[in-house]
């Protein structure tokens, strides 16, 4: 298999003013893997990406990636070749879309391995790279289509295999003395390095793993809260329903209620950027005009209305921006301008101030049909 590495960028950080902005793109495959929350152009138009997403650029795709409010990073990875194209078709991965893999351990450990076979260039390298390049795509695929796989750990460093086989088996009854048997260390000295390698102790990292696959599967089925614990390796429910709240101030189960409602009860892999699926998970929606090019709404409800707190008159004749925080405008001005000029967009967060002086939290999507605009708005859970 021939594929080429172009470049290679690990932790490439930006002020929020600095724009990733190609428009004619680039001769290769660019693979972005996002380390906070940004905005970017993808296939249906401009949409919110959060920290672990990837995104596929095909060759002459243009490139558009922008801060949402504050200083951004992303991992970045370009490569080509003759087997480049028929790789990424054989895999099913589709271009210029965002990918979410429910876990994201491999990227580093992959993108390490790449690295240094470039650098060192040892015999048969470029092999090592091309199966590298596989397994990198294949797992951001697997991990984005399947919730809960369980697949071998990847092997680099050797705190970062043990880290990897734990998160991979997190329902495990693992306990610090049985890691630090792994390592052939003392359960201290373990203990002291792990927090040094990776910021947080050992027994603090697994349950925060736990908690992350609990979010998960709490947002995307009915299933008890009770089998969710057992699932997700707590040794109680009590436990859980403890650690859970302490750490997201909110229970399991108002937490699952609250995602399934906003969600229609429908799981995430049924949806569709579609008038229907935006509607079902949308908590408000209406048409709109460009007037001028601002956009306004038309279609308000009497529940948009008392949701920010102005009369549906108001609403309906002024500019949408006239409602954003003003810490939000340039996020919610690059939203308008992508309207403007016939685009899409999906689940971009801003904030509305209300009537009071407050602000509240929403995720924006707009879609176009036929010769008509369809806005549609969900409120955004805060979790302290």
């Amino acid at each position: 298999m021939k594929i080429r590495i172009i470049s290679i960028e690990i932790g490439v950080t930006k002020d929020k003013d600095i724009l990733v902005d190609k428009a004619k793109g680039e001769k290769s495959f660019t693979l972005y893997f996002f380390k906070t929350s940004a905005l970017a152009k993808t296939s249906i138009g401009l949409s919110e990406v959060n920290r672990g997403d990837c995104l596929l650029l095909s060759p002459d795709s243009p490139h558009y990636l922008r801060s949402k409010e504050f200083e951004w990073e992303y991992d970045v990875i370009s490569f080509k070749g003759s087997d480049a194209t028929r790789l990424i078709s054989q895999i099913g991965l589709e271009c210029d879309t965002i990918y979410s893999p429910v876990q994201t351990y491999f990227i580093d450990a992959i993108l390490d391995k790449i690295t240094k076979e470039i650098r060192a260039t040892d015999m048969l390298f470029d092999r090592v790279v091309a199966a590298a390049m596989d397994e990198l795509l294949t797992k951001i695929l697997r991990f984005s289509k399947q919730d809960f796989v369980l697949s071998m750990p990847d092997h680099s460093q050797k705190l970062r295999d043990l880290r990897s086989e734990v998160h991979e088996n997190f329902a495990k009854p693992w306990t610090i003395g049985q890691m630090a048997s792994i390592m052939g260390l003392s359960a201290s000295r373990f203990a002291s390095l792990y927090k040094q390698e990776f910021g947080a102790s050992p027994t603090e990292d697994l349950i925060r793993t736990r908690i992350e696959q609990a979010k998960k599967m709490l947002s995307a089925t009915k299933v008890s809260v009770k089998q969710v614990s057992l699932a997700c390796g707590f040794e109680s429910v009590h436990y859980f329903h403890r650690a859970f709240k302490r750490r997201l101030n909110i229970t399991p189960k108002h937490y699952q209620n609250h995602k399934l409602s906003m969600k229609g009860s429908i799981p995430m892999e049924e949806k569709s950027f579609t008038l229907d699926a935006l509607s079902v998970d949308s908590d408000f929606s209406g048409t709109m005009e460009i007037v001028d090019g601002e956009i306004v709404f038309h279609g308000i409800g009497s529940a948009w209305a008392d949701f920010l707190g102005f009369p549906a008159d108001e609403l309906h004749n002024k500019p949408f921006l006239n409602f954003v925080f003003p810490e939000d405008l340039g996020i919610a001005r690059e939203a308008v301008s992508n309207i403007v000029e016939g685009r899409n967009v999906k689940d971009v967060s801003v904030r509305l101030n209300t009537s009071e002086g407050e602000h509240v939290k929403v995720d924006f999507s707009a879609l176009t049909k036929g010769n008509n605009w369809f806005w549609f708005a969900k409120k955004v859970l805060v979790e302290a």
